[in-house]
């Protein structure tokens, strides 16, 4: 969970010091009620490298930066931490009063009556120091609640009415929270944990005890309801290639490609929300292939399995190549016509793909679906944090891409001295800024 907050301020020497104690002092006492451990630093200068080397340092060492000051050294100080060109691509709308040019991935809170629009990437969040107060109550503030927020892992199990429903009951009161509610032939538990093994141990207590009575298992809609209406430009473009998917092949007759990864795994819930939000009468399972590579980690078959469960996925592994895997998998099924994938451009050798081409003409014809092709490595976690969705615990402790246990290791760029504890720690994989170094720790063989 976020708990800690640096107040940065870049004062190139015109910044008055009372207006900027008025605005640090309304920060402070507004993050301390949100809970955030809060301190501060004044950097003077206008060196943009100094800049960006200060903010990497302090972005390891806490949870989220508010960063306020001079917006041309701040913004080319973010341009150089995210490894971009200081070319910057212009993507601020005109309505707004701060019309400049950021970094390709940087993203903007906005609202209809805000005049500037609050700058982030990842966890770094630049404010403009007279609007500081308003950017705070209009957008930023809801958005670092939901942050600091613990994640509440939350599913509706159905099942037939019978004498022995509050036995079951009682014997899973130590593990979930849970809510009765009564209909006529059906009883429907709202069963909640901030731990995603107690609710998927739940699942399977009451599949095993309730057996025949047990119907079936979803979400709550309100939770789904949140990621599909949030305006975010990544997740709108996702939407409309699933939304494509299945209008023309249909939700019967596409799979997704799943091996546990953070990219799949963004995928699986976009996916699952879609169906779960404009399908609601399809009750089967998503149907998955997981590839499984020679010795993969214990940790990813294990988040595989607690998916399977939570996400009501039908997964068919297959030990073979990827070609090998899909031709057995298109064998099986001859009705799969679309396959979901978690490909990005960043990808090897996916750089001119589109969102929805077809396999090569010497591979098992089917129509590959990339709804987060165009999503950079920040996106990924910016969305999995945010949103509070389960990944794999790998990425926690400094893995960044996630191979066979045998040819990957913790990303070196990660590797960090912890002064508090005086040790060499691995940061957890949302702390790189540099996408091009994602992959590093990927094709290294492993030291026993």
């Amino acid at each position: 969970m976020f708990k800690t907050a640096s107040l940065v301020f870049v004062n190139d020497g015109t910044l008055e010091k009372k207006s900027t104690n008025i605005v640090h002092e309304f920060l402070v006492t507004h993050l301390t009620l949100l809970k955030y451990d809060v301190e501060k630093l004044v950097l003077t200068t206008d060196d943009e490298k100094f800049v960006a080397s200060q903010l990497n340092e302090l972005s390891k060492q806490y949870d989220i930066l508010l960063v306020l000051g001079d917006n041309n050294t701040i913004l080319k100080a973010l341009a150089r931490l995210c490894d971009e060109d200081l070319s910057l691509t212009e993507k601020v709308e005109p309505k707004h009063k701060c019309v400049c040019d950021l970094p390709s991935k940087a993203k903007l809170l906005t609202s209809n009556t805000l005049t500037y629009p609050v700058i982030y990437f990842q966890r770094i969040f630049i404010l403009k120091e007279e609007s500081a107060k308003d950017q705070f109550k209009e957008v930023l503030k809801s958005h670092l609640e939901q942050y600091i927020a613990p994640p509440l892992y939350k599913k509706f199990i159905q099942a037939y009415t019978n004498g022995n429903t509050k036995s079951v009951i009682d014997s899973i009161q130590d593990l979930v929270s849970v809510n009765v509610h009564k209909e006529q032939d059906f009883v429907t538990l709202e069963v909640s944990s901030e731990q995603l093994t107690n609710v998927v141990e739940v699942e399977q207590i009451l599949a095993s005890r309730l057996n025949r009575q047990f119907l079936y298992s979803y979400w709550d809609q309100e939770s789904l309801k949140k990621v599909l209406d949030s305006g975010d430009q990544h997740i709108v473009k996702s939407l409309e290639v699933i939304e494509r998917c299945m209008a023309t092949y249909g939700p019967d007759n596409t799979f997704l490609s799943f091996n546990g990864g953070k990219d799949c795994t963004v995928l699986l819930h976009l996916v699952y929300a879609f169906l779960q939000v404009n399908y609601p009468d399809y009750k089967k399972q998503i149907f998955c292939l997981y590839v499984q590579g020679k010795e993969p980690f214990p940790e990813q078959e294990e988040f595989i399995s607690l998916c399977q469960i939570y996400y009501n996925l039908d997964i068919m592994v297959v030990k073979s190549g990827i070609k090998d895997a899909l031709q057995e998998v298109l064998t099986t099924r001859p009705n799969l016509k679309a396959c979901f994938m978690g490909t990005r451009r960043t990808d090897p050798y996916s750089e001119h793909l589109d969102d929805m081409q077809m396999t090569d003409p010497d591979w098992p014809q089917v129509m590959r679906m990339n709804p987060i092709l165009d999503w950079h490595y920040s996106d990924i976690w910016d969305f999995l944090l945010f949103f509070k969705i389960p990944y794999c615990k790998l990425y926690d402790l400094g893995f960044t891409s996630i191979g066979s246990s045998t040819n990957t290791v913790r990303n070196p760029c990660l590797s960090y001295f912890d002064d508090k504890l005086n040790k060499q720690v691995y940061l957890p994989a949302y702390k790189l800024m540099k996408e091009s170094e994602e992959r590093s720790g990927r094709n290294t063989v492993r030291k026993s």
